[in-house]
């Protein structure tokens, strides 16, 4: 009688299985030199399994509770190692893999892309999509970070689904880690993280475990990357205290201080969704929520030596000059007090004992392209480009900083380099 019992529950566990679709991902998060998490979505509930390997060697991680939303944890694996894996199957597919961060400590390089305001199902945004698969071909990232707005138009789990899973889904999703951050339309134009399906969708190593200071709040936490120190901050929380990242104080600030200062890697990148510095289709003169991230934070930045700040939100490109000291509207920039690099020709930075200026990049046409506004280009703006979308990648070593912004035609529209001794 026991093992008729067990033949039935044995046959209902594989029809369940065999019924089951996945209908979201499988998408990797959380990505650490020993572990990843891996996400997808089924159409009814189901047990999660895993299957990995390297070299050969088959693993298998297996949590028997029936969900549709399916997260499992692939611990104890090796830095810097590609990983197949398959939901259920020991069916192997070569791009649906996972290749874990550097050890920490490591000066291995790195390639990161970072994309802005792409979400909309626009043709721009699978143009900008294609020319990275077209650039990267035979050296794809290794990580992705998203700089918000990342599904139009009120980051609901719908248009997630349409236009962000189903479109980066085969090329990106399944192989490439993504440490995201939240814009105001993924908020739906609330300030409360309780109320977004972002934080539902995503998991953010905000336990310290990717590096850096551990945060416990999902809204903004670090990631060391090889050389690169990363740090995702959130522009549109509101902190129970009132506070917000523009005032220059609170929870998110003061953590941020925390893990700037505790950081040991040669390259800090720190990135938003609202930018200080903007003259595109927002303007950071007298929109307050750009305007107060000018005036309170950027002399944070500089005091942590932060090289690059990139965010979104105005749907054009603009990179700034190696900047210092410059917390005023446009009209008040003066290259003679403001700009602080040495340069070695156009375009190419030599840092020396002094430093040298924060690097401003809007990068927010990763689908959403255009417009400006009075004073535009800004005055601080080394190069500028409203009418093209794009998406920015950078080429990260230990005495080497290089950004690219590739623009949707395949055509590399700006770049500049960085060199630290």
């Amino acid at each position: 009688m026991k093992k008729i019992v067990f033949f039935c529950l044995l046959q209902a566990s594989i029809c369940l299985g065999q019924n089951a679709q996945v209908i979201r991902g499988p998408y990797l998060q959380s990505v650490t030199p020993t572990s990843v998490l891996v996400h997808w979505r089924t159409n009814v509930p189901t047990a999660s399994r895993v299957f990995y390997q390297a070299k050969g060697k088959v693993l298998e991680k297996l949590d028997t509770n029936r969900v549709t939303d399916h997260v499992l944890a692939l611990n104890q694996l090796k830095p810097s190692t590609r990983y197949t894996y398959q939901i259920d199957s020991k069916s192997f597919v070569a791009d649906r893999y996972v290749v874990t961060a550097p050890a920490f400590g490591s000066a291995q390089k790195v390639r990161i892309w970072a994309l802005g305001d792409f979400g909309d199902g626009s043709a721009s945004q699978k143009a900008v999509m294609k020319s990275i698969e077209a650039y990267t071909q035979g050296n794809r990232p290794d990580a992705w970070i998203w700089l918000g707005d990342n599904a139009y138009n009120n980051g609901k789990d719908e248009e997630y689904q349409k236009n962000v899973f189903d479109v980066y889904q085969q090329s990106f999703l399944q192989n490439l880690p993504i440490y995201p951050s939240p814009g105001n339309h993924d908020y739906g134009g609330k300030h409360d993280p309780s109320f977004p399906p972002y934080f539902k969708i995503f998991n953010m190593p905000s336990e310290g475990q990717a590096g850096g200071v551990s945060s416990l709040s999902e809204s903004f936490y670090s990631v060391n990357y090889g050389p690169v120190h990363l740090v995702a901050l959130d522009t549109e929380m509101r902190e129970s205290s009132g506070m917000m990242l523009k005032d220059g104080k609170g929870e998110q600030v003061d953590w941020l201080k925390k893990d700037l200062a505790a950081n040991k890697l040669p390259w800090v990148v720190v990135y938003f969704h609202k930018p200080p510095y903007s003259k595109g289709s927002h303007d950071s003169d007298i929109e307050l929520d750009m305007k107060s991230m000018r005036e309170n934070m950027t002399s944070i930045f500089e005091e942590y030596k932060v090289d690059l700040v990139i965010a979104g939100h105005s749907h054009v490109y603009e990179r700034s000059f190696p900047m210092r000291g410059h917390a005023g509207v446009n009209e008040t920039f003066d290259a003679s007090k403001h700009v602080v690099a040495q340069s070695i020709a156009p375009n190419q930075y030599v840092v020396g004992p002094n430093g040298q200026g924060v690097i401003y990049v809007v990068s927010g046409s990763g689908g959403k392209v255009g417009g400006q506004r009075p004073g535009y280009p800004m005055k601080s703006s080394v190069y500028t480009n409203n009418t093209i979308g794009g998406s920015v990648i950078m080429d990260v070593s230990k005495h080497r900083f290089n950004l690219k912004w590739i623009q949707s035609d395949g055509v590399l529209g700006d770049e500049f380099v960085i060199e630290k001794k």
